[in-house]
């Protein structure tokens, strides 16, 4: 009874989270089969992770609790799996898109992609190691990969925008598998200091993520991205957009 209930929070904490995003969003409103095929992504890309990790890594990780060798490579082969599964493909999908085009579309995209990644695994660690288990990932996982992979999308669609390379987003990925394998090796170590920083990495993520969209919406309104904000006439016509379109209700230009 109380896995079943930890599972139902776990997908209404998820929907919730997407729905604030959208709900959020002052830019053009997303097409729905694009976030749906951002989710399905993420859920491809946790079997695809899981595949990799039961062919790379020996055995069941938890049989390699404890500060050793075994231990860290082992979590950072995680990281590097799991970041690389989760951003990777849809990077390379969505980076040439049309509705691609606004610096919120990065973390937009990229945390409905690490939700749906981390659903599946949140419910069946549940599943396999029961509701103490569970509860525990309610308060340290519930968007530990959603802000991981939000917050190096909110920097691909910076450059995209900014017209930049987007291979600069290479150091910052690596970083993300960085931090994915020391949080795991951190929970995974038995040491109470190691334990407590990856209690900060992940609390410190999901602030990260916040703060990254909070400062996306103001850099989109800014630069005239957003249906709200400075776009109050159109840059290419001149005509007025008192209501704030995104698009010129004139010469059907962005405003």
């Amino acid at each position: 009874m109380y896995i079943f209930l930890i599972i139902l929070i776990f997908i209404l904490l998820s929907t919730f989270f997407v729905y604030f995003l959208l709900k959020n969003d002052r830019g053009t409103k997303e097409p729905v089969l694009a976030l749906w095929t951002a989710a399905a992504f993420g859920v491809v890309g946790i079997i695809v992770a899981m595949f990799l990790e039961s062919k790379i890594i020996p055995g069941n990780l938890l049989n390699y609790i404890g500060l050793s060798y075994q231990t860290f490579s082992n979590t950072m082969l995680i990281g590097v799996i799991e970041e690389s599964c989760k951003f990777i493909p849809l990077a390379i999908f969505i980076y040439k898109k049309k509705y691609f085009n606004e610096h919120t579309d990065g973390i937009i995209y990229f945390a409905i992609a690490g939700l749906a990644f981390g659903l599946p695994e949140n419910i069946l660690y549940t599943l396999s190691y029961g509701a103490k288990i569970g509860l525990t990932r309610i308060i340290l996982d519930t968007i530990f990969h959603a802000s991981l992979t939000g917050i190096v999308g909110y920097f691909l669609a910076n450059y995209k925008v900014e017209k930049k390379s987007p291979f600069r987003v290479i150091p910052l990925l690596i970083g993300a598998m960085i931090l994915h394998g020391l949080y795991d090796f951190g929970l995974l170590s038995g040491n109470i200091i190691l334990q407590t920083t990856s209690i900060i990495i992940t609390l410190s993520l999901g602030v990260g993520l916040f703060y990254f969209y909070v400062k996306a919406s103001d850099i989109d309104q800014a630069e005239g991205l957003a249906s709200v904000g400075h776009n109050s006439f159109c840059r290419n016509c001149g005509y007025q957009n008192p209501k704030h379109y995104l698009y010129c209700t004139k010469c059907g230009i962005r405003a």
